[in-house]
């Protein structure tokens, strides 16, 4: 697969029950994927769009355990996140409460928070990654499909 292949194969929404389901193929097995986002070294290299690098001081990959984490931006602006992780099935899935934080680590209150199921799978050509967002109603959601699509790209490294 060529880095300018784009991974995600579709991204649906449905804004009725507010959810968003993104899937991406790789081309790599499933384990390699699922290490990708359980070494917070490695996740750093492709959370966050483009110009936005993320920084992970945190990342407790179990359940109850959280994830902290910032990105700069190009003007060297951060923005804190947090996961807090709800469920994870060790090399097949996990699920988190994804949201913005203060610097301190102190969940915003102006800020929506989103539950995110991140499933993976084996494709005959390597992996393929669900993810599947819950957003609260009333909140605004539509830039979040932009944002996973961006995350997804910046995932061909694991190749």
């Amino acid at each position: 697969m060529k880095a300018s292949i784009m991974p995600v194969i579709s991204v649906t929404t449905d804004s009725e029950n507010l959810t968003m389901n993104v899937v991406a193929d790789f081309p790599v097995p499933v384990r390699r994927l699922w290490d990708g986002y359980a070494d917070p070294r490695q996740i750093e290299r492709f959370w966050g769009p483009p110009g936005y690098p993320a920084t992970f001081t945190r990342h407790d990959l179990f359940p109850g355990g959280r994830s902290e984490y910032f990105m700069t931006g190009p003007d060297g602006t951060r923005s804190f996140y947090f996961w807090d992780f709800l469920a994870v099935e060790e090399g097949h899935s996990f699920e988190v409460q994804d949201g913005w934080t203060d610097e301190d680590g102190t969940p915003s209150s102006d800020m929506p928070s989103v539950r995110v199921l991140f499933a993976l799978g084996e494709t005959p050509d390597g992996s393929r990654l669900t993810s599947t967002a819950t957003f609260p109603p009333r909140k605004p959601w539509r830039s979040w499909s932009l944002w996973v699509s961006s995350r997804a790209q910046r995932l061909l490294w694991l190749r």
